[in-house]
């Protein structure tokens, strides 16, 4: 009998998982809507959707079923991103939640409040976006 080699995994798998880890206990340690925990959102989004720009993944067939795809997600996207723009720039103060006109963040910070909860927040919140920008 012959051994099968052992599967080694990607060289960058550890420093990406310890890096959302930290990155994720750094956001966790934030004070909600403040510059640091912006910052903590934008800068690793701004990095991940330019390493996703450049990236060039094969071509998939163009069908009716992938461009319906395309229009719904596309619009659901768009629309999520109005509201959330509407709603923040309707607030009277963009450092404190509004009631009146609540984004997502406000509508999650009640759940989000504990330091163990948003940490798990923060995680997938990475998760889903590693997820997103992978496929």
């Amino acid at each position: 009998m012959t051994r099968e080699p052992a599967r080694s995994e990607p060289s960058w798998r550890v420093p990406l998982l310890a890096a959302s880890a930290v990155l994720a206990a750094g956001g966790a340690a934030t004070r909600p809507f403040s510059w640091s925990a912006t910052a903590l959102v934008g800068v690793p989004a701004a990095v991940v959707a330019v390493l996703a720009w450049r990236a060039r993944p094969e071509q998939s067939p163009r069908t009716a079923r992938l461009r319906r795809g395309a229009v719904v997600w596309s619009t659901l996207l768009v629309v999520a991103a109005g509201w959330e723009v509407y709603a923040l720039a309707r607030q009277p103060d963009w450092t404190r939640p509004s009631a009146e006109h609540p984004t997502l963040s406000t509508l999650l910070d009640p759940a989000l409040e504990q330091w163990p909860l948003r940490f798990a927040g923060w995680l997938v919140w990475l998760g889903v976006g590693w997820w997103l920008v992978s496929r």
